[in-house]
């Protein structure tokens, strides 16, 4: 890369890594708020469902197997991961929208998730298109419009619960795999 090109991708790294720490930031919040005023007056946060549509993604395990990856690697699963919510993210706001009780601060954090999401994952392919990476992006399908459908309120919220725990949960991988190629390509390995 010439310089006005190190330059560039020093900007986007610092531009997205600032994002994806103010995603995951949001996120838990929501996730915490969520918890809160729906789950915890149920009463039945361990049987909460357990499972992530994008565990299809061969994701590094450790912060080590992720220092291994190659940057380009990293931000191709990190596009793929954040890809792989847009279906999701619009149904999780249209089903919180219909909830009962006083969602509206809840929907509201849905909706800045659901820009940022999109807002970073643009950021991931900009630097995919500076590092000349031929993106294969494949997006994990969701199926859980069905789910959503319930006709159990108890069951419907519960579904939710767990893909906001999976967008946290993901988020946060995203967050760590975008300060790792920062620091990768920043040659500063000591994070």
């Amino acid at each position: 890369m010439d310089k006005a090109t190190e330059m560039y991708m020093e900007k986007l790294l610092q531009k997205t890594t600032y994002l994806s720490h103010i995603l995951t930031s949001q996120v838990g919040e929501l996730f915490r708020r969520f918890d809160q005023q729906y789950v915890q007056s149920m009463g039945v946060s361990d049987i909460v469902p357990d499972f992530c549509h994008t565990e299809a993604f061969d994701t590094p395990e450790t912060k080590e197997e992720t220092l291994e990856t190659n940057p380009k690697e990293l931000l191709n699963l990190a596009y793929s991961i954040l890809g792989s919510y847009n279906d999701t993210l619009h149904h999780l706001v249209d089903e919180m929208s219909i909830m009962q009780g006083n969602t509206s601060a809840l929907l509201i954090k849905a909706r800045q998730i659901q820009q940022k999401f999109i807002d970073l994952m643009y950021g991931v392919k900009l630097m995919l298109i500076v590092m000349e990476e031929q993106n294969n992006a494949f997006f994990a399908p969701w199926s859980g419009e069905s789910s959503l459908q319930l006709h159990n309120a108890d069951e419907r919220t519960l579904y939710i619960y767990n893909l906001i725990r999976c967008v946290f949960r993901d988020v946060r991988k995203i967050s760590t795999f975008i300060e790792i190629v920062k620091y990768q390509m920043t040659n500063q390995m000591n994070c």
